[in-house]
């Protein structure tokens, strides 16, 4: 099969080229950017993207708001312009063709989202659900993480365990974590490595360093962008750099014992044929909550180009983090009175009061705490606990637009991350004898290549092939005295992929419908696993190696537009997967055999596990209103989780008939629905106030009880959420940002008196208010001033299953910007 698909995909490449083997056609684009009144704008940022991704081309508009663009091949164009105090402008553009752009002072930016589609669209072209946070958003609203700069967003959840570096977990629509993809420009970022092979491990550590904006498409997406797109896509776009050298310096400080410093540096040589962007950043948190979780985290981004001709390019990325955080205790039930907890139902979480816990990290008895009503302790101080953790990723993009019909992309990355676990015998309840040390480490690369052909300006065909190796490693080692107590064991996995997919675009009735179907199909095939250990055997050593079931996903999209009312209908259907995780497929337990002194080693996975299967559909309408000053979209979902990689030890596994031995570990398990409707909104009811917010439902279940028995629904999952962000520019140098998040009750999984129980945790609500002032000191270079207060009404609230998060905190800093 895997034969069959390269053969595939090499063949169609051929035929393309041949198609569209006529010589290059080299024409120009040149226009003016006017205001409403027909007057030139100088100094505009105008950006040109070709349909297929494979020409970005930038320039600045001249004093009389002209702009050119020599020698492009390609058949159709976007246009992207901008310039302070207008609202960003789009439009389709052919080479030839007067090509003058209207900016308006007024109504709500127009961009070009890349997510949707795997290629550029204006916002009334896309047919899926998407949202998109720019640069100047993230900026104004000084978030430095990727799950704060989401949080506003509609349909998605954040759980994060304790501030700055905790692990952090996203939910998109009601689903698991892994079911949604992060991408850099449009390649996956995941941990081989990690449990699920997602990229949960490392999303507290996905800072902003130089993003250009984060386009977060939601519903299924695995046709385009394979494994763990499912519930949705978050692409962070990288800056693109260009234009005149400028840069920045940012230095911050504040509660938490906070400190941040970033600095950037972007620009272009020879006319913007060379472009570049760097930045780096360190954020240092010397206290956390409560001062129990320092957490450090060092981070380089950086993006090269060079233009070869105009149609001809070469991009190089580079991603970097070098981390560190102080664990924490989990928050638990252990020694809370019996009594506290009702025999039968859901159990209310009232958490111990601060002052009884820190009675308890002092060392009081549990006979002499004041547990009232408690039902649950939250974290706690872990004083010998910490993971280190590092990521280093790197890509190369070649892009070749031959003539107006085909243009080709070739495209490889590298993922690599590595975590370091050591905990010792400090701390609460079970702790081990001796610091012990884990370290798990991923690499992932990944080799992309497609063709684009575009016949008639109209209709839009894409087809690609894709390769993937990724490894898993990983060492145990208690570190105990003892010999025959000694666990000091390694593992090595790895397994190949192979893909080939294609979309077709249609753009009929004058660009008013909007049609794209995709398909994908990926295979596996598994390298036998080692493992380095004295006297045990792996359960997997005799097995016959085969492929695992392939993966097939196809996708549907249409929009219809309505011009006289600025309305948007859409619907989107199709069907999704995950990839098991190696660990899933081989992963084990080593134990020692205090007997023989000899390790044993106990299988979890499955070599033949199919993969993660989910159906989903949304409809729903996007209406502007008052010259696009505001726009509303209601999105309806519904998402069947066909079948499931489950983690399973309630007896379903017999030894003596599981074919590895096992009594648990994982399994192809039942799925279950999440459903709801999204609703949004982004006003800009003047020039310098901006508003923007949303309201999700979310009804999500499963078919089975399989964490608490008698419990369908999903742990984590708030039914209701809600979100706004205003920002208000008073005058050219006073900017003012408020943002709020409210979640309702979720529930979660603790064990409580024998068994596991469900617990309703209540929900919260978070506001952050942002202050700054911009001072001129020069041409082109100014000083800004802010200031900063999260969680401004000190609410005290919990996230997942107990964790503490910040109450108010304040911090400072200023930007000088060159």
């Amino acid at each position: 099969m895997n034969s069959i698909l390269r053969c595939l995909a090499v063949s169609a490449m051929w035929w393309l080229l041949l198609v569209g083997s006529a010589a290059a056609q080299s024409n120009a684009i040149r226009g003016r950017i006017l205001d409403e009144q027909g007057s030139p704008v100088p100094n505009a940022r105008v950006a040109l993207q070709g349909r297929d991704v494979s020409v970005r081309l930038t320039t600045v508009s001249s004093a009389n708001g002209e702009y050119a663009f020599e020698n492009v091949a390609g058949r159709e164009y976007l246009i992207e312009a901008e310039a302070p105090g207008f609202a960003r402008t789009t439009r389709r553009v052919t080479p030839g063709e007067a090509a003058d752009i209207t900016l308006k002072v007024e109504g709500i930016a127009d961009v070009v989202v890349v997510t949707a589609a795997g290629a550029p669209q204006t916002v009334d072209e896309v047919s899926k659900a998407i949202t998109v946070i720019d640069r100047q958003e993230i900026l104004d609203r000084n978030e430095f993480a990727l799950y704060e700069v989401l949080r506003t967003a509609p349909g998605i959840q954040i759980l994060n365990n304790g501030g700055p570096g905790a692990f952090t977990q996203l939910r998109t629509r009601g689903l698991r974590p892994d079911a949604t993809a992060i991408l850099y420009d449009g390649l996956r970022f995941r941990d081989a490595s990690t449990t699920q092979g997602d990229a949960t491990s490392f999303m507290s550590n996905l800072n902003f360093v130089d993003f250009g904006r984060v386009e977060f498409l939601r519903g299924s997406g695995s046709s385009l962008y394979g494994t763990n797109a499912v519930g949705g896509v978050v692409n962070i776009v990288s800056n693109p750099g260009g234009g005149p050298t400028t840069g920045s310096l940012q230095l911050e400080g504040g509660g938490l014992g906070l400190f941040r410093g970033r600095f950037q540096l972007q620009g272009g040589l020879a006319g913007d044929r060379f472009t570049y962007s760097f930045a780096t950043t360190h954020l240092n948190v010397t206290r956390g909550v409560n001062g129990w979780t320092p957490t450090r985290s060092t981070g380089v981004q950086g993006t090269l180009r060079y233009d070869f001709t105009p149609n001809i390019s070469l991009t190089g990325r580079v991603n970097a983090s070098d981390d560190f955080v102080a664990l924490q205790i989990s928050p638990t039930t252990a020694g809370i009175p019996a009594a506290n907890f009702p025999t039968v139902g859901v159990i209310p979480a009232r958490f111990l009061p601060a002052d009884q816990v820190r009675r308890l990290i002092a060392g009081v008895p549990s006979s002499q705490i004041i547990w009232g009503d408690t039902t649950i302790i939250p974290n706690r101080q872990d004083p010998d606990n910490r993971r280190s953790s590092d990521f280093a990723m790197g890509a190369v993009i070649f892009n070749h637009t031959i003539n107006p019909t085909v243009g080709y992309r070739v495209a490889w990355q590298r993922v690599h991350t590595a975590r370091v676990f050591q905990n010792g015998p400090g701390g609460f309840g079970f702790q081990p004898v001796t610091s012990n040390f884990l370290n798990y480490v991923g690499d992932i690369d990944t080799v992309d290549a497609r063709v684009n052909w575009q016949p008639a300006r109209w209709f839009t065909f894409t087809a690609g092939y894709e390769f993937e190796h990724e490894a898993y490693f990983d060492r145990q080692d208690n570190r105990l005295p003892d010999p025959q107590r000694r666990v000091n064991v390694q593992t090595n996995i790895s397994q190949n992929a192979h893909a080939g997919y294609f979309q077709a675009q249609f753009r009929l009735l004058e660009d008013r419908l909007q049609l794209s179907l995709s398909g994908r199909t990926q295979g596996f095939r598994l390298n036998r696993p080692t493992f380095v250990a004295t006297g045990t055997t792996s359960a997997y050593a005799n097995v016959q190696l085969k492929a695992p079931p392939t993966a097939y996903t196809g996708d549907i999209s249409a929009s219809y537009f309505v011009p006289t009312t600025r309305t948007k209908l859409r619907a989107h259907v199709g069907n999704a997967y995950r990839a098991p995780a190696l660990y899933e497929r081989f992963g084990g337990g080593f134990f020692n055999n205090p007997r023989t002194g000899l390790v044993n080693f106990t299988p979890y996975g499955d070599p033949f596990l199919a993969p993660d299967r989910y159906n989903s559909f949304d409809a729903g309408v996007d209406q502007y209103f008052f010259r696009d000053r505001l726009q509303i979209g209601i999105t309806g979902f519904y998402t069947r989780v066909v079948q499931i990689t489950a983690f399973d030890s309630s007896g379903v596994l017999n030894p003596a008939t599981d074919p590895y031995g096992r009594s648990s570990g994982y399994i192809n398990g039942s799925g279950g629905i999440s459903r709801g409707v999204e609703v949004s909104f982004n006003a800009r009811p003047t020039t310098t106030l901006t508003l923007n917010g949303s309201y999700t439902h979310t009804s999500a279940g499963t078919d089975r009880d399989v964490s608490v028995r008698g419990f369908f629904r999903i742990f984590g999952v708030a039914e209701h959420t809600f979100t706004f962000v205003a920002n208000q520019a008073l005058g050219k140098r006073v900017n003012i940002n408020f943002d709020l998040a409210a979640y309702s009750r979720t529930y979660a999984s603790l064990f409580a008196v024998n068994r596991s129980r469900a617990f309703e945790v209540p929900g919260y609500v978070k506001a952050d208010v942002m202050g700054s002032y911009t001072l001129p000191v020069g041409n082109d270079r100014t000083l800004r001033f802010y200031g900063q207060v999260e969680n401004m009404f000190n609410r005290r609230y919990f996230t997942g299953n107990g964790w503490l998060a910040p109450g108010v905190v304040g911090r400072g800093g200023v930007a000088f910007q060159f």
